[in-house]
């Protein structure tokens, strides 16, 4: 049976990470290994979930590295390198999910394809009211009835939509590319991510990081498949980052499309050669 690897990058607000891991723990399949990649968070992680560790039904990991800046795509990297998955799973520590997420990806992965979601926003009053429901042990379906606005749900339903006729679109040869790659939760084989070398480690500061892997995967013949959950999952409010007005990446970015184009889809420094040569530390949890 193929393992299953979930890979979580992390800095700061660790209280979100808790909400998210008690969703993996109500997951109705286990994955083989969640892999927490801290990117120097001040914060300790066991801090925030060292109560619920007993509870994992998976193996746990802590990769970390030191705080020098934004470097989500070498934690993300880092991860990989040291994930045991034939499959991986990619989310966001302030995205809360629905109990059948891995039973659904497991039901529709496949080679070749990497799988997207989307999720609907919350406000801050909703985010801690999901917070204390979860916490209490409630099901995620009696969680998403803290959110009075159904019209704010649906629109999730409606992005997957535009995306499937975006992935139309681009097998009748009428888009240069199919739905774009969402970094707050995606999933692919561990052997795709790889033949494209994983993420572009020149991409450091925020931006653009997952636009750039998904227009890799694309040239690589790696296409999107846009996925609907019945209960759509749900981004935890947090303070609106200054820093993120403007990316200090979009230069690099255009400049790297012009070369994907061509069919230049492996980056220099990723999954095989890092960018950095500072120390990435492993912690096994349980």
């Amino acid at each position: 049976m193929e393992k299953i690897s979930v890979i979580i990058p992390v800095y700061n607000r660790l209280e979100h990470l808790r909400t998210a891991f008690t969703c993996l723990l109500n997951q109705t399949i286990a994955p083989y290994e969640v892999i927490i990649t801290d990117d120097g968070s001040t914060d300790k992680v066991t801090d925030f979930i060292q109560d619920l560790l007993h509870r994992a039904k998976f193996k746990i990991k802590h990769v970390y590295q030191i705080d020098k800046g934004f470097r989500k795509t070498r934690a993300l990297n880092n991860a990989v390198r040291n994930c045991s998955g034939d499959y991986l799973i990619f989310l966001d520590q302030d995205l809360i999910f629905p109990e059948d997420l891995i039973e659904k990806i497991i039901y529709e992965k496949e080679k070749g394809r990497f799988l997207m979601f989307r999720a609907a926003l919350t406000s801050e009053e909703e985010r801690n009211e999901l917070i204390k429901k979860i916490e209490s042990g409630e099901t995620y379906e009696k969680g998403l009835s803290c959110i009075p606005n159904d019209e704010k749900l649906k629109e999730s339903f409606k992005m997957i939509k535009k995306d499937k006729r975006n992935n139309f679109l681009y097998s009748m040869k009428l888009r240069k590319r199919g739905s774009k790659l969402v970094g707050m939760l995606y999933s692919l084989y561990k052997k795709d991510y790889v033949k494209i070398n994983g993420y572009d480690e020149k991409y450091q500061g925020w931006g653009y990081e997952d636009d750039d892997l998904g227009n890799r995967l694309y040239k690589a013949k790696i296409k999107s498949k846009p996925i609907f959950l019945k209960n759509v999952p749900l981004h935890l409010w947090h303070p609106f980052d200054p820093t993120k007005k403007k990316s200090s990446n979009e230069e690099y970015y255009y400049t790297r499309k012009k070369e994907i184009n061509n069919k230049n889809y492996r980056c220099e420094y990723g999954y095989d050669k890092s960018i950095e040569d500072d120390e990435t530390g492993i912690n096994e949890l349980n």
